[in-house]
């Protein structure tokens, strides 16, 4: 018989409609972009029951008298039949779902999602039995063979991908799928199938064409197609008997093959030819064949199997009784394959015993359960490949090799495979715009101030473009065993990373500079200044994360310095991007978008930036460029419904600013609080009147809030002598009277403990000594050790610049400066607010003295800074005494020193004090190094006369 096709009915609201069957084969269930699902009894069905699950519903699925729907929420919703109540969350993504899809012969969900995801979930909930992540766009689609052996997912990079759920890798690619950014413009969605009974052959739609391959081998068998169809295949189905193949294409063809045969049964035209979004055939093999297409109507096509439909609703046992002909006793198997969910625990239990022992099959296929979901061993995410930070995937003809603070490189692929290279450049001052003929298919490229590198897999060899005075060009060839897997470039470094676990540097002019073994396979590479940031597997991966390492090496003449660090990830989540700031701290982007920082000097990973929170769309996600610190801000670029930015038309950067994820941001409180952290932790170009005021809005906050004791510990942890007079006033203001006298003294109980500081200081001195990045034994300054010293020494200078106060010599006549103390004072409790030093609580760094005695007192030094100095050559000196003896001894030495440079200066040896005789006589001392002093002195006595 012809095949029927019944008429149109309205469901749901213009978009996405998906549609399903009951496993009795009573109902057809759809849902749609209206947010409801509608339980129909047949197509016929004038007053179907609603449900409303929100906004959206793009999917729906029955297993088990359960319906499972994909909800606006972005989870997987598990509700009761027919009683429609809410019975958990089987899996949740961080977009929208676009498939769910199950088999009658497991008890497995496969779940897809825009997030590049695919997962194998437990219909109970739980973790994922399986996730595939290795998708670079939107997953469209998900298969499940009916042994659960095997699973087939089409991406929109292009990519139809089989994969081994036993072991959990990818055991084939192909390339049949149009390459697209969202699910919701594909029109093509590539559903496919597995032959029901046996998964005997896997199904996919090929631009007009079905393709079938075999099981296991995945060769083509055959192809499905007919002169009527003219445009490209969306999806394809096989009937539950496996016996016929339903597809339908964009223009609303449907049409249905008899697979032993190849023979068209007939092809159903669309009544307004518009596309098919899902189909559903009927469980009970009645040749019933029901659709929804992208204007939200339901559908359903009778006779598909060229016979009376009614003769096979008479016998629809004869379908399962072709499927169990080895079978014996074919009652006993139908009578266990409609068993209670008990019985079916039961019998997978022993199934697995079968399988495990090795004692034979089971007696019934459909009885055959997820072996991968009862193995006790954990199973491991695959290692993520090398890439290149700010590129874009390489199968793109048109993609972005790099893109930074310095220019952009783009890639064009023609048709016919020529291809082609352009640089431009931010700052055309700093170079003209390059156009290079790709004709050693380069696919990776990095991007410096003084350097333009460009490298291939094979051939493997790296050529490089000097942009300082005229372009020179040089290439350096690999050896045969080795291919480029990572390239970088900075202001004065080269270096690639190769599949040998070796990382080779390079001047920017050619000259071969170093060659260091990794630790495990490199991930990414980054470079700043002389700096190289190399990110590889310390270990394998776990069950949901990878474990990276970073390994910074810094170049200094012909010395080597390096250090390792682990990388840290959001839980499951991979590295997207490596770098550096404009001041030079590490920073790693993960998938998840969030930012991390390494603090150099306090040797910690810091978040600063979650982008999700800058992201409209639950698909959005950010494309980063650069860092800068002292804007504190982070270049992106918004990507909307992908991960990377299109070519054409070019995108535009967006500044986010960095925050530091601390509590209650939406506080006053934290927000002052988040602030101050910040900027000790970043080179940011704030001024210091702005600090101190975020510093004394939190210390009137916590006065307000009746938290003196806060308030207290606030001023003792900043130490900044300049805030405390007016912290006392503020406090004396409010009537705390007590809080005010503590802050008044704090300053004296500051000094006394400059002792207890500088023991403090000498512990983490010797901290920084170890870990730092310095591999030599030598005396040498402790910024020296820095990985960056220009950042330091930019820090230090700030220090004493604007914050210090230069302090004022003494007079050859002896007389003592009444302000000595405060400056004093000032000099050895230096301001954490000046946001030169990454840390609220200061280390003060020692300066090296210009004198050859290291006894000697200097210029304005007292006898805490003098006694610091000197205190570990007084011990060695001195190693039978006593902390209090050896503090005792250090005073008689600073008297004894002092009395001497009095000496020397001009004035007697019975120490500062003139004798009362001399004033009185008018004996003055005569000034030579103080001629303002004596200029107003004359200047006085004229005023007097």
């Amino acid at each position: 018989m012809k095949i029927d096709s019944r008429p149109l009915r309205y469901a749901h609201a213009e978009g996405h409609t998906d549609v399903c069957y009951t496993e009795d084969g009573q109902h057809i269930i759809t849902c749609g972009n209206d947010g409801d699902v509608r339980i129909w009894v047949d197509i016929e069905d004038d007053d179907p029951n609603s449900h409303c699950v929100g906004e959206s519903a793009t999917a729906v699925c029955f297993k088990d008298k359960r319906l499972y729907v994909a909800t606006d929420n972005h989870a997987v919703q598990a509700y009761t039949f027919p009683a429609f109540d809410k019975d958990g969350i089987v899996t949740r993504f961080t977009a929208s779902v676009t498939q769910i899809k199950t088999n009658t012969k497991i008890e497995a969900l496969g779940c897809t999602s825009e997030n590049m995801e695919a997962k194998i979930c437990s219909p109970e909930g739980g973790a994922p039995l399986f996730v595939m992540s290795e998708h670079k766009g939107p997953v469209l689609s998900i298969a499940l063979c009916p042994q659960m052996k095997y699973s087939a997912t089409a991406c929109g990079d292009g990519i139809l991908r089989i994969w081994d759920i036993d072991t959990q890798k990818m055991v084939k690619e192909i390339a049949c799928v149009p390459k697209i950014n969202t699910f919701y413009s594909a029109k093509v969605v590539c559903r496919m199938d597995f032959e029901p009974s046996e998964g005997r052959y896997l199904a996919y739609p090929n631009n007009r064409e079905v393709t079938l391959l075999e099981y296991e081998t995945w060769g083509q068998r055959m192809t499905f197609t007919h002169s009527s169809i003219k445009c490209a295949i969306s999806q394809c189905r096989f009937s539950p008997c496996g016996q016929y193949l339903a597809a339908s294409t964009i223009a609303g063809q449907i049409a249905v093959w008899e697979v032993q045969s190849g023979t068209c049964m007939g092809i159903i035209e669309h009544p307004t030819s518009h596309n098919v979004t899902a189909m559903a055939w009927n469980p009970k093999g009645n040749g019933v064949l029901a659709y929804c297409d992208v204007s939200g109507q339901l559908g359903a096509l009778m006779n598909c199997y060229g016979k009376d439909s009614k003769a096979d609703a008479d016998a629809p046992d004869d379908v399962e009784m072709v499927e169990r002909a080895d079978d014996d006793n074919d009652l006993d198997n139908l009578i266990e394959n409609y068993n209670s969910d008990d019985d079916d625990n039961a019998i997978s239990l022993e199934k697995l015993k079968n399988d495990t022992l090795g004692l034979g099959t089971v007696r019934d296929e459909d009885e055959s359960r997820p072996v991968s979901r009862h193995e006790p061993a954990a199973t491991t995410v695959p290692p993520q490949p090398p890439f290149q930070p700010s590129a874009t995937p390489g199968h793109l003809e048109h993609r972005y090799m790099c893109w930074n603070d310095i220019g952009i490189v783009r890639c064009h692929t023609l048709e016919n495979g020529e291809s082609t290279i352009d640089v431009e450049f931010h700052d055309t001052n700093l170079h003209h715009g390059i156009n290079l003929n790709n004709y050693l298919n380069h696919t990776m490229a990095s991007l410096s101030a003084s350097v333009l590198v460009l490298a291939c897999e094979t051939p493997s060899k790296i050529v490089c473009i000097s942009l300082v005075g005229s372009s020179k060009e040089w290439s350096v060839s690999m050896p045969d065993t080795e291919e480029i897997l990572c390239v970088t470039a900075g202001c004065d470094v080269v270096a690639c990373a190769t599949n040998a676990r070796l990382l080779r540097l390079f001047t920017p002019m050619g000259t071969q500079r170093q060659v260091i073994s990794l630790s495990g396979p490199v991930v990414s590479l980054a470079a700043f200044n002389t700096t190289v940031f190399s990110v590889y597997h310390s270990t394998d991966p776990g069950v949901t994360d990878q474990h990276l390492a970073m390994d910074i090496v810094a170049m200094n003449g012909r010395q080597i310095r390096s250090k390792t660090v682990p990388v840290p990830l959001t839980p499951s989540a991979k590295l997207a991007w490596i770098g550096a700031t404009d001041a030079g701290s590490p920073c790693a982007y993960d998938n998840t978008g969030v930012l991390r920082l390494y603090d150099i000097s306090s040797g910690v990973w810091m978040p600063v930036c979650d982008t999700n929170t800058h992201a409209r769309g639950a698909s959005d996600s950010w494309f980063l460029v650069s860092i800068s610190e002292p804007t504190q801000t982070v270049r992106a670029i918004l990507c909307r419904g992908t991960s990377f930015p299109p070519t054409i038309p070019k995108p535009i950067v967006t500044e986010l600013a960095i925050q530091i994820p601390l509590c209650e941001l939406d506080t006053e409180k934290g927000q002052c609080e988040e602030q101050l952290v910040r900027w000790a932790h970043t080179s940011a170009d704030v001024n210091i009147k702005t600090a101190r005021e975020a510093a004394l809005k939190l210390f009137a906050l916590a006065c307000r809030s009746e938290i003196e004791q806060r308030a207290l510990e606030l001023m003792e942890l900043l130490k900044d002598d300049r805030l405390v007079p007016f912290a006392a006033k503020y406090a004396s203001r409010l009537g705390r009277v007590h809080l005010a006298d503590k802050l008044t003294n704090l300053a004296e109980t500051w000094e006394r403990d400059a002792d207890k500081m500088n023991v403090a200081q000498k512990h983490f001195s010797e901290l920084d000594t170890q870990e730092t990045y310095d591999v030599t034994n030598s005396e040498q300054d402790l910024n020296a050790s820095l990985i960056i010293p220009q950042k330091a020494k930019e820090r230090k200078g700030e220090t004493v610049a604007p914050i210090k106060p230069v302090p004022i010599k003494s007079s050859p006549a002896g007389v003592r400066n009444p302000f000595r103390k405060q400056q004093e004072a000032a000099k050895n409790v230096q301001s954490p607010l000046s946001l030169t030093e990454r840390t609220l609580v200061e280390v003060h760094y020692t300066e090296s003295s210009e004198n050859t005695d290291p006894t000697t007192i200097q210029d304005g030094e007292t006898f805490v800074d003098w006694f610091s100095r000197n205190k570990s050559n007084l011990e060695s000196q001195n190693p039978e005494m006593t902390p209090s003896e050896l503090s005792r001894l250090g005073i008689r030495t600073f008297k004894t020193l002092q009395g001497k440079n009095g000496a020397v200066n001009g004035t007697p040896e019975s120490g500062q004090k003139r004798k009362l005789g001399d004033e009185l006589n008018g004996a003055d001392t005569p000034i030579t190094s103080a001629p303002k002093q004596s200029k107003l002195s004359a200047f006085a006595f004229q005023k007097k006369a």
